[in-house]
């Protein structure tokens, strides 16, 4: 690694990622690369400070934080040729971290940084199909050639979409809960979100064809799991160039409580309401519109339309 900047949420992992950063700084150095260590201090900051660094020639970005910071970071770099991302997991989810192995403690975190080989895994795009695309083709290829938070003009994701259901659950996991934290917290809005979560009519239409109906939630992902650790596409791969899919229909509030605890280990796909697919795009249509998350955040409003850049990310694995 030579020149690089280091952007770390300071207050993640209960403000642990401040030491971790800096623990990674002093290492980087050490080994004789240059660069420079940022902190945020308002939502914004980490893409702001990703996208002036490869503005300025710098091709190694490392994030150091939860899927957020994360998420801000890939937006910065996403349309500039020949970056190479690393990543601190310092949050609650790490579910982009754990899908390229990077190791969840810090000095072995730190390790992959230093002695690490950069692989090239997909990313996906979500916009609003109703108003013009400002995505724009990046990475090796592309499908196209080859509360009241808002939702962001942050359109690239490296994990999963969420529609329906489980949109609701992550703004509330995303709001925090009082008594629980990472897995924990998601789980805990889950069973929150089952009091007076009304199902969506969805159109969907991608590869597979087309599902029309009411359905409990849609995830289309590119790793296999979300909030920590629930499998809910478990036969995902992050470079193969294709969405997974999993639509589960409605069900009642207890059969929603036994297939949370499946996703653990992936075993809902086998539930006579669950369907998977893989697609390369999807088109999201709802009546009323909804918003969808990708990554733990607010993306866009329905109409939507989710595409996947194969191989569209370079990242720093061990």
């Amino acid at each position: 690694m030579n020149d690089f900047i280091l952007i770390a949420n300071p207050i993640s992992g209960k403000e642990h990622a401040r030491n971790v950063a800096e623990q990674a700084y002093t290492a980087l150095t050490e080994s004789g690369a240059q660069g420079q260590l940022t902190f945020t201090s308002a939502s914004g900051d980490a893409k702001r400070f990703a996208q002036k660094a490869v503005s300025d020639g710098i091709r190694s970005v490392i994030a150091c934080g939860g899927d957020g910071t994360l998420h801000e970071v890939v937006n910065g770099i996403a349309t500039v040729p020949d970056v190479t991302l690393g990543v601190l997991p310092c949050g609650r989810g790490n579910d982009f971290a754990a899908a390229i192995g990077v190791p969840l403690k810090p000095e072995a975190a730190i390790a992959t940084l230093l002695s690490g080989t950069p692989i090239r895994v997909d990313l996906g795009c979500c916009y609003n199909s109703s108003q013009p695309s400002t995505i724009s083709s990046v990475g090796a290829s592309s499908t196209r050639d080859s509360d009241n938070r808002q939702p962001t003009t942050d359109n690239y994701f490296t994990t999963i979409a969420t529609c329906g259901y489980d949109t609701e659950v992550s703004r509330r996991a995303a709001n925090g809960t009082p008594l629980f934290a990472g897995t924990a917290s998601y789980a805990y809005a889950a069973v929150e979100t089952l009091f007076y979560y009304e199902p969506p009519f969805v159109r969907l239409e991608g590869d597979f064809g087309v599902h029309e109906g009411p359905i409990l939630l849609a995830a289309t992902g590119i790793t296999n799991r979300y909030g920590g650790g629930f499998q809910i596409i478990p036969n995902a791969r992050i470079d193969d160039g294709l969405f997974d899919v999993c639509i589960i229909r409605p069900v009642s509030s207890l059969t929603v409580l036994r297939l949370m605890v499946t996703l653990f280990w992936g075993g809902h796909v086998s539930h006579p309401a669950v369907s998977m697919h893989q697609t390369r795009t999807l088109t999201i249509e709802t009546d009323p519109p909804i918003l969808l998350y990708a990554d733990g955040e607010p993306m866009c409003e329905t109409p939507a339309t989710i595409e996947i850049i194969k191989h569209g990310l370079a990242v720093i694995a061990p």
